[in-house]
């Protein structure tokens, strides 16, 4: 079991997080441990821990947190999960979140066709990976900065290109005391 950093306020039991391990390394991606606990991080806004099960389970996992704050739960490939809206989900969504285990934070062919597909109902999109998570925010539904846009043209033009924020500095942005192995 990979310990998870400032899980004390988290309300993830310790006894939880071990079984949702267990079932992430067994791929037993349709256990209710393992569901609960990516619940539980995605509410916490704990996306470390959601890219550990990830990267646990050698699969690539998708949350989909709706306009109720409802959160959907996927797992796709070791190389592929698409945005896929849920029945009964509401829009606009507020964010999808996806892994690339052991791989870079980048938007893949996949990732971009489903932000520009999603660009109408989707607010924002955070991808996790190596060094750490890449957003990215859609100017038609949210107010954001200027900067530099996935493309110039067409549905990505909505949405910013922003660089991976490194892991450790996600931590320090988010408050979480960590001990960074070098």
């Amino acid at each position: 079991m990979i310990g998870l950093p400032d899980a004390e306020e988290l309300e993830l039991q310790d006894e939880m997080w071990e079984r949702a391990c267990i079932a992430a390394q067994e791929r037993r991606v349709n256990d209710e441990d393992l569901l609960t606990a990516q619940r539980m991080l995605a509410q916490a806004g704990r996306w470390d821990g959601v890219y550990v099960l990830s990267v646990m389970a050698g699969l690539e996992t998708s949350v989909l947190i709706d306009a109720d704050e409802k959160i959907f739960i996927d797992w796709g490939t070791a190389g592929q999960v698409t945005l896929q809206p849920p029945v009964g989900g509401r829009i606009p969504f507020k964010l999808w979140v996806h892994t690339h285990p052991r791989f870079a934070s980048y938007w893949s062919i996949t990732d971009t066709n489903s932000l520009s597909l999603g660009t109408g109902i989707l607010e924002s999109a955070m991808v996790l990976g190596q060094p750490g998570p890449k957003h990215s925010s859609n100017r038609s539904l949210i107010e954001v900065d200027d900067g530099s846009m996935l493309s110039e043209h067409g549905p990505l033009s909505q949405w910013t290109d922003e660089e991976p924020v490194p892991w450790t500095e996600w931590y320090g942005l988010n408050d979480i005391d960590v001990e960074v192995m070098e």
